[in-house]
């Protein structure tokens, strides 16, 4: 399931205690595929700015890393790593309040 679908079931109020885990272990598995592909993403940044010897600011150098394809994957991964992250942590809290 795509994070995307696995938000909208999410949403759903009268999911049982086995489908908030089911849920929970896949957003997880997707939050550390994401973590993965950011780590590479930023190696590739690293490689990028080292390889910009022109007489370039940092930040020169990291607006045009941002207008790169990699740089726009990069900004939307860590923006969906922080709502996986989030989602997560309610899914937990759901779990809990299942429980107790």
């Amino acid at each position: 399931m795509k994070l995307h679908e696995l938000i909208i079931a999410v949403k759903e109020k009268n999911l049982t205690k086995e489908q908030l885990e089911s849920y929970g272990d896949q957003m997880s598995e997707l939050f550390a595929e994401m973590m993965l592909e950011m780590a590479d993403l930023e190696k590739e940044e690293a490689l990028f700015m080292d390889s910009k010897q022109e007489k370039q600011s940092v930040a020169e150098i990291k607006v045009k890393w941002k207008a790169t394809p990699s740089g726009q994957r990069l900004i939307m991964l860590k923006r969906y790593c922080l709502a996986t992250k989030e989602m997560i942590l309610s899914l937990k809290s759901r779990v809990y309040r299942l429980i107790y």
